[in-house]
């Protein structure tokens, strides 16, 4: 399930007419960081080695770019019920790992 920040909110690109946030900022997987850094969730990604096969990546990094923004030290109960991106692999136990490693 894809996922784009607006107004820096994470939301399901595939449920939002494009003429419902018209004039909104949006931010796509493409533009949470640059290509000179990696976004600190991109580069926990790689150090915890979370993706397998890449399906769920990058609506699950968008997910959890936008929890961390409004909570940098999130529970397990609040990872679980804010990062609903389903993983075919199964690597939820490396997403919350590395959504810890986040944490001050």
């Amino acid at each position: 399930m894809r996922r784009v920040h607006i107004n820096g909110a994470a939301a399901r690109s595939c449920s939002i007419p494009a003429a419902a946030v018209q004039d909104q900022p949006i931010t796509t997987i493409e533009g949470l960081a640059s290509p000179e850094q990696q976004h600190a969730v991109q580069a926990a990604w790689i150090a915890q080695q979370v993706p397998q096969c890449g399906y769920c990546q990058s609506g699950m990094i968008m997910a959890v770019a936008a929890l961390l923004s409004r909570n940098a030290r999130p529970t397990d109960a609040e990872i679980d019920a804010e990062i609903t991106n389903i993983c075919r692999c199964g690597t939820y136990e490396r997403v919350r790992r590395a959504i810890h490693a986040l944490a001050p």
